[in-house]
């Protein structure tokens, strides 16, 4: 291998994933991690591969990177990808589905619990202001067993919610673009049902869809509305299913139970939002499927593509290329 090869990730990933990528990224080339945009813009005229987390490659950056083979994505989401242009140019993007479908999962339960039992703000108050709230919570506190959750969007992280659901008692129907077999929702203990009817009769709804043209704003001031009262909304899919103006407005106004929140239209967010001043909101870093399992899973895989692309100009799991019918129309 050419010993110039370079590898840049374009934005700023933990300690931890950085230790991952050089344990699987072949020794043989140059890694830089691009903690600031100005490194970043040092290295990317001259980067064979790039690499994302959180930010994404855009149009912009895409047409800088003029050595550039391969794109890979640190997990699933690869709207904020300059699809398009890289399938234009012969440039494969990987992505490495369901590697953290688990860790995601897991997120969205504690979110539903981290609302239903008002958890950030009895640490809150106790932590920050000596309050003893035992009395105060228990009036809008509930159980998450037992409850109708409706999930939008039934791919390996829904399923996974499905899983750990099981053991609250939950009645669970979903809605997707592609209904599922049958005999899988058996298996699986789902009921189909579409949107309007989801909405309206569900206690939590959570989303996992992915974030296409069709599901842009999904969640509107419309359907918002239309949900129980005293219903809770997860979003660890992508900020834009949820019209944030039209959630902050539902919210002020006194519908809903409460909302928990790991995604944003737009990222990062801080303490001046909107949203952060709601105490019926319970709100994290974008961070669901950040864990240490699902963090070596997703660089492992995507180190298959990007040590091939390097090595031989191949790919090796075709399967985790999302434009890999572009590619082939090419």
């Amino acid at each position: 291998m050419n010993p110039t090869k370079k590898v840049l990730v374009v934005d700023k990933i933990s300690e931890k994933t950085k230790v991952l990528s050089r344990k699987y990224i072949t020794p043989d080339a140059e890694l830089v991690f691009a903690d600031t945009e100005s490194l970043r813009d040092a290295h990317v005229a001259t980067a064979d591969v790039l690499i994302t987390s959180t930010k994404g490659v855009s149009p912009e950056l895409l047409a800088k990177a003029e050595r550039c083979i391969y794109i890979q994505k640190y997990g699933a989401g690869v709207n904020n990808i300059a699809i398009a242009a890289a399938s234009g140019r012969g440039i494969p993007v990987g992505y490495t589905p369901g590697q953290n479908s688990r860790s995601v999962a897991e997120y969205a339960v504690m979110l539903m619990l981290a609302v239903f039992k008002h958890i950030t703000t009895a640490h809150g108050k106790l932590v920050n202001d000596g309050l003893w709230l035992k009395a105060e919570l228990r009036d809008t506190c509930y159980e998450l067993s037992r409850k109708k959750v409706g999930i939008v969007g039934l791919g390996a992280i829904g399923r996974e919610v499905v899983q750990l659901l099981r053991g609250f008692e939950c009645d669970i129907s979903y809605y997707d673009a592609y209904r599922l077999p049958q005999d899988l929702e058996r298996s699986l203990g789902v009921t189909y049902t579409d949107l309007d009817a989801l909405v309206r009769e569900s206690d939590v709804i959570t989303l996992h869809a992915p974030l296409t043209e069709q599901t842009n704003h999904l969640f509107d001031k419309q359907r918002l509305r239309a949900m129980k009262p005293t219903a809770v909304l997860i979003n660890t899919g992508r900020g834009a299913l949820i019209d944030e103006k039209d959630l902050i407005e539902v919210l002020q106004s006194g519908h809903l139970l409460g909302v928990g929140l790991d995604v944003y239209e737009a990222e990062p967010i801080d303490q001046s939002h909107p949203l952060a001043k709601i105490d019926r909101v319970v709100l994290s870093p974008h961070n669901g499927g950040g864990t240490n399992e699902a963090m070596e899973a997703v660089v492992r895989q995507a180190s298959q593509n990007i040590n091939s692309m390097l090595s031989e100009g191949k790919i090796v799991e075709e399967k985790s290329v999302a434009n890999w019918k572009a590619l082939q129309v090419r």
